[in-house]
């Protein structure tokens, strides 16, 4: 897809799924305060600003009985209500597959991450949801084969940031690193679909809108924008994609002005979207 610039969101939608392995009874009750109305309000963003994105789904989120269900509050693990307001959007959104139970597939054998995708698709296709896109749990990127089999086509890649390569051989380092990414206010890249191992098509990510809290502070407005703006600016110089991604729990902290931040970038996106210089899509959209 390179005729023309485009801009795409994917959004890690999980609920407390994220923490399942160590739970944090702080983050589960902002779940629980904030999860629901932080990706209602999404909604109503892209709604206004017809913005198609892609949710990445954890399914045990549809299942009732998940063996989470009895950890501190149902609704932390269990919440069609999401996935349903998703799919019911005025403006249309794509639902991916965030796995089954978000396990980290460094740690697992392919077996027991092939009965998380025989799960997840089971949910899925209880709710006539059929899943194109997948994303990986913690962005650990292993078993592209069974994406294959299970009739997966693309997935999300890494952000080829410097903080990556640094994280990969000192994490505390690599924390730092990404602050630091964050905080100078350079341009994020731009990005092409690849063809990767199986056939299967990979979209790496460009900047994850970082949540502002705690050490995270020193992260300014005008650096996020600053990057994000530059980034547009050389996807449509390059006729490339400007890939957004985040997690509803991005948004728990500072929440209106994150808000307004993102409403500032998609600005930008649409003011040269009326100009003919870019598209937006969702993920599947760069299946060739």
């Amino acid at each position: 897809m390179k005729e023309q610039a485009s801009f795409c969101i994917s959004i890690d939608c999980e609920l407390a799924w994220g923490v399942h392995e160590q739970i944090s009874h702080k983050f589960i009750e902002k779940t629980l305060e904030l999860d629901e109305k932080i990706c209602f309000d999404l909604l109503s963003i892209f709604n206004e600003f017809d913005i198609n994105a892609t949710w990445a789904i954890v399914a045990g989120m549809l299942d009732k009985n998940n063996p989470m269900i009895k950890n501190y509050n149902p609704k932390a693990w269990y919440n069609p209500k999401i996935i349903e307001k998703i799919q019911n959007s005025k403006q249309y959104q794509e639902i991916a597959s965030h796995s089954y139970a978000h396990p980290n597939f460094i740690n697992f054998s392919e077996k027991e991450i092939e009965e998380d995708f025989q799960k997840a698709e089971y949910f899925f296709n209880n709710y006539g949801i059929k899943i194109n896109t997948f994303i990986f749990p913690r962005n650990k990127i292993r078993y592209l084969n069974l994406l294959n089999k299970y009739g997966i086509k693309i997935y999300r890649g890494l952000d080829k940031s410097f903080y990556k390569k640094v994280y990969k051989y000192n994490k505390l380092l690599g924390k730092f690193a990404n602050i630091l990414d964050k905080t100078v206010p350079l341009s994020a890249n731009s990005v092409s679909p690849i063809i990767s191992l199986h056939h299967l098509i990979e979209l790496q990510s460009s900047l994850l809108f970082i949540s502002r809290n705690g050490y995270k502070k020193i992260i300014t407005e005008y650096s996020i924008f600053s990057k994000a703006k530059k980034a547009i600016d050389n996807a449509i110089k390059n006729k490339e994609c400007f890939h957004l991604w985040f997690h509803p729990s991005n948004f728990y902290y500072n929440t209106e002005s994150q808000f307004l931040l993102l409403k500032k970038i998609l600005e930008y996106v649409n003011l040269n979207r009326k100009r003919g210089f870019i598209t937006v899509n969702t993920v599947d959209k760069y299946i060739s």
